[in-house]
């Protein structure tokens, strides 16, 4: 049985919220909404509820990118565009959804914040389920936790491959075993991902936010490398080379990455030519480049 198929049996085992009476519209037969519904649990106040469904009027926004998650949701009927934002503001749309589909199980499962704005773009139903609601699902219908994390890698690797052209270009088999190694993280800002002299203890894709590069010279000049954007790959020198890092990686937003420890690349990856040669080819055009900032002049 499919995992929809499973988490429709589970709505069918808990009574839905009630219908819209006549004259009254969808937004008010959902309390709360959607964009507001399942807080953190403070002591002393209700739980929420594990499983509950959600009727939406068109231009509901369900959840906001860069928010803590703490419940995940299934489109049973309707549509809902995901939008994400940009450097300069804004937010554009970069894919919808329908019914069948879910998200938001990457911020509930990992800790993460949430990747993207979830918007109805017509009328819906959602069924939101939280760390309760997804216990349930391996309780009662066999749908485990570790399911839930494979289809949330799955789909942060679509969003590596969509920006990172290394990763694009590997083999379907490699990509997939990528895909079950890397481990989501979210990183506050101004936090040192790698430090220039310092080993190196993962290889990072970066996915959301921005950081900045540099080189710290013996007389304490900093020189600037081109910041990191979204769908930036970094740290391969350091692991195929067991060098140093040769240059600091500063968080300069909040940033949510995919990681790659060490020992993972090394028992797993290191001996895959299509992988090691394209992080190979990497490495030597950031060494190149690390060698000029090294001899700049004053």
């Amino acid at each position: 049985m499919s995992l929809f198929a499973r988490l429709q049996a589970l709505l069918s085992a808990h009574p839905s919220a009630p219908a819209p009476e006549a004259g009254q519209t969808p937004a008010a037969a959902a309390a709360p909404s959607a964009a507001t519904s399942a807080p953190a649990e403070t002591e002393g106040a209700p739980a929420p509820p594990p499983v509950c469904t959600r009727y939406l009027p068109a231009g509901q926004v369900v959840v906001r990118e860069g928010d803590p998650g703490h419940s995940m949701f299934v489109v049973l009927e309707g549509r809902v565009a995901v939008l994400r934002g940009g450097d300069h503001g804004g937010n554009t749309e970069v894919g919808r959804m329908g019914a069948g589909e879910f998200f938001g199980e990457l911020a509930l499962l990992t800790g993460t914040q949430r990747t993207a704005t979830i918007v109805t773009v017509e009328d819906a139903v959602l069924l939101e389920l939280t760390q309760a609601g997804v216990r349930e699902l391996g309780k009662d219908y066999g749908v485990k936790g570790e399911q839930m994390q494979v289809a949330a890698r799955e789909r942060l690797l679509a969003d590596a491959l969509r920006s990172n052209p290394l990763i694009a270009a590997l083999p379907p088999e490699v990509q997939h075993e990528l895909g079950d190694s890397f481990v989501p993280c979210t990183v506050p800002a101004g936090e040192t991902l790698l430090t220039r002299g310092q080993p190196g203890d993962a290889l990072y894709v970066l996915l959301r936010g921005q950081c900045e590069v540099f080189h710290t010279h013996s007389d304490g000049r900093q020189s600037a490398y081109p910041k990191l954007e979204e769908g930036a790959l970094f740290g391969e020198i350091s692991l195929l080379r067991s060098r140093l890092a040769t240059a600091t990686v500063r968080t300069v937003t909040p940033c949510t990455l995919l990681k790659l420890e060490r020992d993972v690349f090394k028992k797993a990856f290191l001996g895959q030519p299509d992988l090691r040669g394209a992080l190979v080819r990497l490495g030597l055009e950031r060494l190149k480049h690390t060698i000029e900032v090294m001899g700049e002049t004053k």
